[in-house]
């Protein structure tokens, strides 16, 4: 069994505060479900219980929202560990571990953004077969499953299951996938990631990634989708206050 690694809560969630390479560690040999809940989605904590579970029952919470980390540190003083899913998965995607282990299950919003993916992924000396990928439904936010998506799961027994669909649902799905798997692969949630990655979305810089200001750079590049989204986290700060290391009060 792996040591413990270090944590910090906050919100009821028990957040990864180690090193990068730690979380790298985790995936390869422990396996288990790896969120990075977004300002945004930590913003509706209280609202959706199905969320709230997931991100508390987490194998690994990277806090990859700087706003959180920002705040955190001006509420109590302690920096805290920022690794945001695109590091995360730029590093995996990079591991000759992961490029040596062709079992993998990629869960895609469509299939534009599954080719664009397998492009990336050759330019890494990964060639996976059309088997690795599944272009998911719409999925509603109650009630959340994938009968279909779990058979093949099932079937195929991945090491690694990667969703990159959108937040506040991948979540959800990882944890009803997790509760169902009989072995624990990694079940990384890196939503729009792979997308700055593969061209999809515009691409965010490391510098622009490590001082906290992609979320600026994905306003800018398309304002109509993301302003709102982002302007939604500014409740983070209220809710911050209000709770500290205490969950939401649930309010469905």
């Amino acid at each position: 069994m792996s040591e413990p690694f270090k944590t910090v809560r906050i919100l009821g969630i028990s957040f990864f505060n180690d090193s990068f390479q730690r979380s790298i560690e985790i995936a390869h040999r422990s396996g288990g479900l790896f969120l990075a809940p977004s300002g945004p989605g930590l913003a509706e904590l209280g609202k959706n219980p199905a969320y709230d579970r997931a991100v508390q029952t987490a194998d690994v919470n990277l806090i990859d929202s700087g706003y959180l980390a920002l705040l955190w540190h001006r509420k109590t003083g302690e920096t805290i560990q920022r690794h945001s899913g695109l590091k995360f998965i730029k590093a995996l995607v990079e591991d000759h571990r992961f490029k040596a282990n062709q079992k993998q299950i990629w869960i895609m919003p469509s299939q534009k953004h599954t080719e664009s993916t397998r492009r990336y992924l050759e330019t890494e000396g990964i060639d996976l077969p059309d088997t690795a990928f599944y272009e998911a439904p719409f999925y509603e936010t109650t009630n959340l499953q994938d009968e279909v998506l779990l058979k093949k799961i099932e079937e195929q027994q991945p090491d690694y299951i990667i969703l990159a669909i959108a937040g506040g649902k991948q979540e959800i799905l990882g944890h009803w996938l997790k509760e169902r798997i009989d072995s624990k692969p990694a079940i990384i949630c890196i939503g729009a990631a792979i997308a700055f990655l593969s061209g999809q979305q515009a691409k965010i810089p490391t510098w622009a990634d490590r001082i906290f200001i992609g979320w600026l750079l994905r306003i800018i590049v398309d304002p109509k989708t993301f302003l709102p989204r982002y302007w939604n986290a500014r409740k983070l700060r209220s809710i911050l206050n209000t709770y500290g290391e205490d969950p939401p009060v649930c309010k469905v």
